[in-house]
């Protein structure tokens, strides 16, 4: 079976090296399921960046290949205003059809697309079903379904993208719940988690002597829906006065100028360390060697930062917000309301006092149970499957 994969973001030149990786090694993970897995991206750089030098030598809307030799990826080397609004959407929907007819006459007609967030890449695969009447399938990851930030111009394209869609995969349960506004048979709506590399995320050899060290380790672009500013609050109440335990944020974003600013207010010089935008590999050194995470979210789809702390024995620290109550257990740490600094200051205080509770082994074996790429490959090849008998 050919599947082309449509993602909203893709590693490209000049953006965190971070971007997109997951769907990089979703479609890995499918070409090592047996299956024949292209890869479609339109470039997003912004016209702001425009010189006539990148546009003469890197981007003039040519079609590169690349093969890795596990799938194909066609790339798009495109400019685009800003994809938030309307017109660049469209814009990037037009451009990425486009791709796909590049990518048909090269390597033939894939028997179904997967597409990555309905804005815009799921809107860009029903304009395929429209020309090409290649079935599609959209793995929504947007927040701002479960934040309640949905735009009526963006649920009039939610509604397009998911109306000819064979299925909506949603990466949490709350997720599903708020999109069936959005489609006209909520059945089409199905619950895939995403997945967490167990290879590159695992325990390590490090040891916690409290007394000594502990560090909190936090991580995600530093917005305010990440709930940074409340970390901060929550973490001076607690360890102000034990400075052997530390905390560390790794992102960057808007509010970092701000959070600099509260760590000096708090006098969290000598305790917090914002380590800005790090690659996979450094995070996953910097979660072997720490001892327990937290994220403040007031939103999230899912929460892949959780299984990938978890993947390596952490008992972490999340809230109710769409995405790490599908992931924490009591066994593996504590879920609090968005924005109360009161119960983030007391699990943190709980995590520190009660640490030697926690079993390492099991909070591993609890995310690779649940989270492992066999599990999700299986419900993915389901649906694929089903599509294809549908076809037949």
């Amino acid at each position: 079976m050919h599947i082309l994969i449509l993602p909203m973001y893709y590693p490209e030149p000049g953006a965190p090296p971070h971007r997109g990786y997951m769907f990089y090694e979703q479609a890995m993970q499918i070409a090592r399921s047996g299956y024949r897995v292209g890869l479609a991206y339109t470039e997003q750089r912004l016209p702001k960046e425009f010189t006539w030098k990148t546009f003469c030598k890197e981007n003039h809307f040519q079609i590169t290949e690349e093969d890795n030799g596990t799938f194909i990826t066609l790339r798009m080397h495109a400019w685009n205003p800003k994809l938030s609004t309307r017109a660049g959407g469209f814009i990037w929907s037009l451009l990425t059809l486009l791709l796909v007819r590049s990518y048909i006459r090269r390597y033939g007609k894939p028997d179904i697309i997967h597409a990555h967030f309905g804005t815009w890449a799921g809107y860009a695969a029903n304009l395929v079903y429209k020309c090409y009447g290649i079935p599609y399938v959209i793995t929504e990851h947007a927040s701002s379904i479960n934040g309640g930030k949905v735009t009526p111009g963006q649920a009039a394209t939610l509604r397009a993208a998911y109306k000819n869609a064979q299925k909506v995969i949603c990466v949490g349960t709350l997720l599903k719940k708020n999109l069936t506004p959005y489609l006209e048979h909520p059945d089409k709506a199905v619950v895939i988690p995403n997945f967490v590399d167990i290879g590159t995320f695992r325990q390590s050899g490090h040891r916690t002597e409290k007394e000594k060290k502990f560090t909190f380790v936090s991580i995600g672009n530093l917005s305010k829906r990440k709930g940074f500013g409340e970390l901060l609050d929550a973490f001076a109440q607690s360890f102000h006065n034990r400075p052997h335990v530390s905390l560390v944020i790794a992102g960057d974003g808007e509010e970092q100028a701000n959070l600099q600013d509260r760590i000096r207010t708090l006098r969290l010089e000598q305790q917090v360390t914002l380590a800005g935008r790090l690659s996979r590999e450094e995070i996953a050194l910097l979660l072997a060697s720490s001892d327990a995470f937290v994220l403040a979210s007031h939103a999230e789809t899912f929460g892949i930062v959780f299984i990938e702390a978890m993947a390596t024995g952490m008992p972490a620290i999340g809230t109710v917000c769409g995405g790490p109550e599908d992931i924490i257990t009591p066994e593996s740490g504590y879920l609090i309301r968005p924005g109360d600094v009161e119960a983030l200051a007391g699990k943190m205080c709980e995590i520190y006092d009660n640490y030697e509770q926690f079993d390492k082994e099991l909070i591993r074996q609890s995310v690779a149970g649940r989270f492992d790429f066999k599990l999700a490959g299986q419900k993915l090849k389901e649906i694929y499957q089903s599509i294809e008998r549908t076809k037949k």
